[in-house]
């Protein structure tokens, strides 16, 4: 049997942590003559604050979702039992948190007209779409919409590539 492989005691192997400063960049360096490297548009900003001041791109006045409501349920369910943290804050992801930043996404963006008598994004709303399934199940519902909102902001505040099927979708 092979044997398994052991731990390492040194300092550098335990630590993952770079050094703060370069030891072979000079001092003074010429900051007037570098020329600024270009921006890569899937790349997170990190001069941004806040991922919902990220702006997208309308078309007739609404951001086009170009998920169906089944992919973009899955990916708020995987936001959920992932626990990851919400840009910003210290807290994890939670339904309470999810439709905080939907209805702050709402205040801050423009009235989108809903269908029957649905009034933003709710708790009520957000369970219920998550329960449909389908791929259009609950795509009236407000939670479809701005859920797709938030899932392209932290798409690129994180500077995560956009799927094949999404890039298929905005072929057509």
């Amino acid at each position: 049997m092979p044997k398994a492989p052991t731990k390492t005691t040194s300092s550098k192997a335990s630590t993952n942590r770079t050094e703060p400063y370069s030891k072979s960049s000079p001092k003074n360096q010429d900051k007037e003559n570098v020329e600024p490297k270009p921006q890569d548009s899937t790349k997170p900003d990190d001069n941004r604050e806040d991922y919902r001041d990220i702006s997208l791109d309308e078309i007739k006045g609404e951001v086009p979702c170009y998920d169906d409501a089944a992919t973009v349920r899955r990916k708020l369910k995987k936001l959920l039992t992932d626990k990851s943290i919400v840009p910003g804050t210290s807290k994890k992801w939670t339904q309470a948190a999810m439709v905080g930043e939907m209805q702050e996404l709402e205040n801050r963006g423009h009235p989108v007209p809903y269908n029957q008598n649905a009034t933003g994004p709710t708790a009520r709303s957000l369970g219920n779409f998550l329960k449909k399934s389908g791929k259009m199940g609950a795509g009236d519902s407000p939670c479809y919409y701005w859920g797709n909102i938030l899932l392209e902001k932290l798409r690129i505040w994180n500077g995560d590539k956009k799927s094949k099927p999404r890039l298929k979708a905005e072929e057509e």
